[in-house]
């Protein structure tokens, strides 16, 4: 009898750890804000630079969103990156409808869902598998000619959630 409870405990609490286990959801990166005015366009550039030869590249997706100065979204969209590869998500001051002869300040953000470990692996993430390198640059919408380019980003932060939650 003692036996028994004594398994039942070690196997509820066994339970309990493995479903208070954390996976990563996402990880959001955001540009700084940049300036847009009619006539120009916004390009966010995502390059997946891959991995050496023989190994394998993975390909990488991700959520970009553009928003304004009060933190309107003003456009989303989902990409896919094959390894070696970029991929543009543009925003035009048409799509803002901007006043003539105006402008407005943008920034925009990247959300990259976490990569489950494997199944025999004790960690929780393998967030070094996807990586995408971003820059942004606003252009005259005519003559595409470069006007501003920005190449860093910042963490946000990341969405956890335990695995309780994902079933």
């Amino acid at each position: 009898m003692f036996f028994a409870s004594r398994l039942t405990c070690v196997l509820a609490l066994g339970a309990i750890a493995l479903s208070a286990q954390t996976i990563p959801q996402e990880t959001v990166h955001t540009t700084a804000m940049i300036g847009i005015a009619t006539g120009q366009t916004a390009r966010l550039n995502l390059l997946n630079p891959g991995v050496l030869p023989p190994a394998l590249g993975v390909i990488c997706t991700a959520e970009v969103t553009y928003y304004d100065h009060a933190g309107n979204v003003k456009k989303s969209a989902p990409v896919a990156v094959s390894p070696g590869t970029s991929q543009s998500v543009d925003l035009r001051s048409d799509d803002l409808a901007l006043a003539p002869a105006s402008r407005t300040e943008i920034r925009a953000t990247i959300a990259m869902p976490g990569i489950l470990p494997p199944a025999s692996s004790s960690s929780t993430a393998n967030s070094g598998a996807c990586k995408l390198i971003a820059t942004l640059e606003v252009f005259d919408s005519i003559t595409g000619r470069t006007q501003a380019l920005t190449g860093k980003v910042e963490a946000v932060g990341s969405v956890a959630v335990t695995a309780s939650d994902v079933n």
